[in-house]
């Protein structure tokens, strides 16, 4: 999925806990600490343009970060290692999990699948592209509707709290 969606429905599955905005940068971080980095590296080397990156050009770090950041094992692990440090529960890092989940059957074999079982297994799902134009359309309509839903709730309960 796209990471404007991967925010959106990070922001509306969090929307009312006091960390939402520190969810939504976990549900934003595994795009960015793969294919962000290599935006930015474009954008200041005047390489920028429209559309995915060519596979054959990106750098094989890419590929590690991409691994690592979309493998529902390595979350796990992350998750475990928080807990064991802290003694609490970190839910906002649930959004990781969550994108992971969301880009299982919204990526394909021709543009890179989710490798949510990495290092363990090397199988990946081959699902729908999200760019796909009746998803994307399903998919911003299913967002529109949900947070038309959030909006109305917010506003019927200050509406109640007025009273």
């Amino acid at each position: 999925m796209d990471i404007f969606a991967h925010g959106l429905w990070s922001y509306a599955a969090f929307h009312r806990k006091k960390y939402v905005w520190m969810a939504v940068l976990f549900g934003l971080l595994p795009d960015f600490l793969s294919f962000g980095i290599i935006f930015v590296m474009n954008l200041f080397n005047g390489n920028f343009h429209r559309g995915p990156p060519s596979v054959n050009g990106l750098p094989e770090w890419l590929f590690a970060a991409y691994n690592m950041t979309h493998s529902l094992v390595m979350f796990g692990a992350v998750f475990a290692l928080v807990y064991l440090f802290t003694k609490k529960w970190f839910w906002p890092l649930t959004a990781w999990a969550m994108h992971i989940i969301i880009d299982i059957p919204t990526h394909s074999f021709r543009y890179f699948p989710t490798p949510f079982l990495w290092p363990v297994s090397s199988y990946r799902f081959d699902g729908i592209s999200w760019g796909t134009p009746w998803f994307m359309a399903v998919n911003y309509s299913a967002l529109m509707a949900v947070f038309i839903l959030i909006a109305h709730n917010k506003a019927k309960n200050a509406k109640v709290n007025i009273l």
